[in-house]
């Protein structure tokens, strides 16, 4: 084996590997990036401060309850000794339920399932205390449920929301970000790096890499074994001062390399991800189950009909029509820009490929001159695009007002008439050209398995700055793994896009 790994790491970070080394020793590579004060710190300084919110919110919360009852006389109180040891008992049961649902466990904080604990460790000591109030018949203790209970809810969700976007600040700037070891071949040690680099929400930042494959002509006796690569890779999480490692290769090993490596790992705090066998399967596919002792991993195959397809298709109908009728005066304004800029028809209608190879006519307003499709001919030696797409970033065939349209997606609104009658979807793969379909090999087809959205991965991932591979990927990755919670996050991230575009031309 020979060549370069790391170019693709993110910038802190990047360095080049010589992979000619002699011995046939796993071979690892760090970094002199780690905190003198220990790459976890960062987490413990946040979870003290999330824990500490915590408190002073259920503090507040159970105080308030205690306050508006008392003023109110919403309902009959004991004397006051009973009410502090009623206040500070519930504060006990809402401050503990939240950390035994491990609200603040490092491996979720700043992710969206730590909201969702947050309120189920709420609901789970409310419903303690209601069960307690009807059983013990404690009137008081209804307050609680009537004050506390929405008022804590909300200061909590607002405490780690305003955490979070503190949290992300800091990891946007490369910060606060957990350490970690990359361990497999070459070139998936390349792609991991390259994904969590790309990744528009940081999770990790790679600290070092470690080689597990021997090189070609490697015989049994020089190859590594699976001790020498678990040693390599439990020294660089010590010298790197990692928190993770991340598998980026099957290992030739299997569950033997595996529950070895993670029994090492147990002298330190570093957690162990498997990333080579889940590419593009979203975890709402996965499921997990034991059969006695045996840990089974179910991952659910793509469908593409059925009930959740007829929402995708009632939701389209709904936005698009509402969007035509509160758009239809903007849609006026453009029209006139359109034809005192230039002589042509307003709109521009072209064949496009559709679910399942159908073909419609897609329509958008005209933002070329009428001559672009005899001129194309004369500028494919200028493409800028990548694979079977065509761009151009100063395409001369683009008028004035057709490049301000283009640059903020003006020019693609009509397609909301081609998704109210049922061509295309509002989220979905780019619709392909007739002459890009046909040349689809059977993974690209697999594009055309749903329809073709006006917005999609695509869209909000870089557009036109994407590889060729990359768009494929972010497109397959949507057709196989779509779901409308996901839909409606591309749908407000597509705001951004358009207000601040990247990519467009």
């Amino acid at each position: 084996m020979s060549g370069t790994i790391g170019t693709g790491l993110p910038s802190a970070n990047a360095r080049t590997v010589d992979l000619q080394a002699t011995a046939a020793q796993p071979r690892a590579r760090t970094h002199a990036a780690a905190s003198p004060s220990g790459s976890a710190a960062w987490a413990h300084r946040h979870l003290h401060a999330y824990r500490l919110t915590d408190l002073a919110i259920v503090i507040t919360a159970v105080a308030s309850s205690v306050a508006v009852g008392s003023w109110t006389g919403l309902a009959p109180w004991a004397p006051e000794e009973s009410q502090a040891g009623i206040a500070a008992a519930f504060v006990l049961l809402w401050f503990g339920a939240l950390r035994l649902r491990r609200t603040s466990e490092l491996r979720i904080v700043g992710r969206s399932r730590e909201l969702g604990r947050v309120v189920g460790a709420s609901l789970a000591a409310f419903g303690i205390l209601a069960m307690v109030s009807e059983f013990m018949d404690v009137d008081g203790l209804r307050a609680y449920l009537l004050v506390g209970l929405p008022l804590g809810a909300v200061l909590l969700v607002g405490g780690r929301t305003f955490w979070q976007r503190r949290l992300d600040t800091e990891r946007a700037r490369g910060l606060s970000l957990p350490r970690a070891v990359v361990v497999g071949a070459g070139p998936d040690i390349n792609f991991v790096a390259e994904q969590l680099g790309r990744s528009s929400a940081p999770r990790y930042v790679v600290a070092a890499a470690v080689l597990s494959d021997g090189r070609p002509g490697d015989s049994a006796d020089t190859a590594p074994s699976t001790i020498d690569t678990i040693t390599a890779i439990t020294d660089a999480v010590a010298m790197a001062n990692a928190d993770v490692v991340i598998l980026a290769s099957h290992p030739g090993d299997g569950g033997e390399f595996v529950r070895g490596l993670s029994w090492r790992l147990e002298s330190s705090s570093a957690e162990l991800v498997l990333a080579w066998c889940l590419d593009s399967v979203d975890r709402s596919r996965v499921r997990f189950d034991t059969v006695d002792g045996l840990p089974l991993m179910h991952v659910a195959t793509p469908t593409f009909s059925g009930a959740k397809h007829r929402a995708k298709r009632a939701l389209d109908i709904v936005l698009s029509g509402l969007a035509l009728i509160f758009l239809a005066p903007f849609f006026a304004v453009i029209a006139v820009l359109i034809r005192r800029d230039s002589e042509g028809p307003v709109f521009f209608r072209q064949e496009r490929v559709g679910v399942d190879g159908t073909r419609f006519s897609m329509v958008k307003f005209r933002s070329m001159a009428t001559t672009a499709e005899a001129d194309l001919a004369g500028l494919l030696e200028q493409n800028e695009g990548n694979g079977l797409l065509f761009k151009l970033r100063s395409d001369p065939r683009v008028t004035r007002v057709g490049a301000v349209l283009r640059r903020y997606s003006l020019d693609e609104l009509p397609q909301l008439w081609n998704i109210f009658v049922g061509h295309m979807s509002i989220v979905g793969p780019r619709p392909p050209l007739v002459r890009e379909a046909e040349q689809y090999d059977d993974r690209l087809q697999r594009r055309l398995y749903i329809k073709p959205g006006l917005t999609g991965a695509w869209q909000v991932g870089g557009r036109s700055d994407l590889s060729w591979e990359e768009s494929i990927r972010l497109d397959l990755n949507y057709v196989e793994n779509w779901s409308l919670l996901g839909d409606l996050l591309i749908m407000w991230r597509t705001i951004g896009v358009v207000i601040g575009p990247v990519g467009a031309y």
